[in-house]
């Protein structure tokens, strides 16, 4: 699906670009990703960057392409959780790599403003890669061994910003999202995005 989005767009820009109701758009942003599982516990605010290409239409309409990454997510130490036995190995647990790839649709409101607010509604993909440590106890000492999963969950990615015009070809864009990416997931994680972003735009 990403690749037929870029390929989409690829295809769409150019012609696009000629029609003056439409404007084709290139982003860059930086901030902090909030991974989390609802029902238990939050696995930090690291860093998250990502890029976008989109096309906006002058009535405020904006379809967007947008792929971001988390970076140095650390998964938490496993303690042994036996009681009047001992253990043996260490391991860790929870989310080491969270990557997002979303289509979403934006409407940007004060039309021919300088400023102007922006909701975001579409559907995402989750991908991570989790550590998980399984404690052997039919031996004494227990035995602690660390494994490896990925897992991919989609779900309805949301957010909202503001949209800061710097010249006539720049804008700045302070914005949250957040992606539920519990549906055909076995982590049922999701993530809060945080973030700033710099758009040149035609």
């Amino acid at each position: 699906t990403a690749l037929t989005a870029i390929s989409f767009f690829c295809f769409a820009v150019p012609g696009w670009a000629q029609d003056d109701r439409w404007s084709p758009e290139l982003s860059a942003g930086i901030g902090l990703g909030h991974v989390f599982r609802f029902e238990d516990q939050t696995f930090g605010n690291p860093l998250n960057a990502g890029a976008a290409v989109s096309i906006a239409h002058r009535s405020g309409f904006v379809v967007e392409f947008e792929v971001d990454r988390v970076f140095g997510l650390e998964p938490r130490p496993a303690p042994c959780g036996l009681v009047n036995q001992a253990c043996i190995g260490d391991g860790r647990y929870g989310p080491r790599e969270a990557a997002v790839a979303s289509f979403v649709v934006h409407y940007r409101f004060n039309q021919g403003h300088r400023v102007q607010p922006f909701l975001i509604a579409g559907i995402g993909v989750l991908w991570t890669a989790s550590l998980h440590t399984t404690t052997y106890v039919n031996v004494n000492p227990a035995v602690m061994v660390e494994s490896e999963s990925r897992d991919r969950g989609i779900g309805p990615d949301l957010g909202a910003g503001l949209r800061i015009k710097l010249s006539s070809h720049v804008a700045i864009s302070p914005e949250v999202r957040w992606l539920e990416g519990a549906a055909l997931s076995r982590e049922n994680l999701a993530v809060t995005r945080l973030g700033i972003w710099t758009t040149y735009f035609w």
